[in-house]
């Protein structure tokens, strides 16, 4: 369903689901309850009537985007028609309790679709709690957003996850919902092209990804088995399961130094890039094959986590767009890809 703002979660309601419990078929209950859950909100507006023969298109795990205004900088410094977002906050203490999303596209001169991927029953990660405190979240919402300065035809959504495994209390960061994808068309020419903002789950192993990647595609031909198509987002290619990479640390790193190319040379590891191609998708003409796209802490392994797939487009000019504030900080704890695409 297509909205101009999204149902609000009371804070009564969220508390009541943070502290009462927390089983998967109580999370089922809450998210069938939830009309967010269900909506795409639609905002700001499309610069332009139409797009010429290509499209530069810019995909971004924004990290909350809680620095919108660097974010915005560096976005309209690339002068994107199309930019996939993933980890957008609406209504977070983290980032504000504001819109930021709204902000950055009446910045770019875009419309936008956004949609929820988590109701954040909490104030997030451990780090992000320490700075906030105890101050309420206005509206708890999380999700990826897909921006146009060309008009933004037939906004949907999909769900890639339902088995609310971020809602149990050993994650840490109750949250309703899963991760999701969010996509629309855009004119080409003569032509309708499918584009997608992807997150994937980080907290699986390659076969779960391979899954929901799978879950995807089948929505998505679905939707328009015609239409070209240009993915784009966080596909969290971390090449292993969550439990391997962190159960024993040292283990890990050990594991990564032993194989030196691992985390940037993943697609032996990600059967979904098997998947992917077999369902006619490319992705070496779109990306930066040897650079990471994570930001971490010096010593800490950074591997390819965020990737464009194209099927029916030709690809150029890919490149990789360092994530930093005006004081050389960073914005994010993704790097932006960029790419051009235009029909075959």
């Amino acid at each position: 369903m297509l909205v101009q703002q999204l149902t609000h979660v009371s804070i009564a309601d969220r508390q009541a689901m943070r502290e009462g419990p927390r089983d998967s078929a109580t999370h089922l209950r809450h998210a069938a309850a939830i009309p967010a859950l269900g909506q795409i909100e639609i905002g700001g507006m499309a610069s332009r009537g139409s797009a010429g023969e290509s499209l530069k298109v810019v995909t971004w795990n924004v990290e909350r985007l809680r620095h919108v205004d660097a974010i915005a900088a560096t976005l309209a410094a690339q002068a994107p028609d199309i930019v996939l977002l993933s980890e957008v906050d609406q209504g977070m203490a983290r980032s504000g309790n504001g819109h930021p999303l709204r902000t950055l596209a009446d910045r770019l001169g875009h419309a936008f679709a956004y949609g929820v991927e988590f109701v954040e029953l909490g104030g997030g990660n451990e780090a992000e709690r320490s700075v906030t405190g105890e101050a309420a979240n206005a509206e708890g919402f999380h999700g990826n957003a897909v921006t146009s300065a060309v008009p933004l035809l037939r906004p949907f959504l999909v769900r890639l996850d339902a088995a609310g495994g971020w809602f149990r209390p050993e994650r840490g960061q109750p949250r309703i919902g899963g991760r999701m994808a969010i996509g629309g068309q855009v004119q080409i020419a003569n032509r309708r092209v499918t584009v997608v903002s992807v997150h994937l789950e980080n907290r699986t192993d390659p076969a779960g990804r391979a899954i929901q990647t799978r879950h995807l595609l089948d929505a998505i031909d679905k939707y328009d088995p015609e239409a070209p198509v240009l993915l784009g987002g966080d596909f969290n290619t971390l090449t292993a399961s969550h439990e391997e990479r962190h159960g024993d640390p040292a283990a890990w790193l050990a594991r990564v130094a032993a194989e030196p190319g691992r985390l940037i040379d993943v697609e032996r590891h990600e059967p979904l890039f098997a998947v992917l191609a077999g369902s006619g998708f490319d992705w070496q003409a779109a990306n930066n094959l040897d650079l990471p796209t994570q930001r971490r802490e010096a010593g800490t392994p950074v591997g390819r986590i965020d990737w464009f797939f194209t099927r029916g487009l030709l690809a150029s000019a890919p490149a990789v767009i360092a994530a930093i504030l005006p004081d050389g900080s960073p914005s994010s704890d993704h790097e932006a890809l960029a790419v051009t695409i235009r029909l075959k």
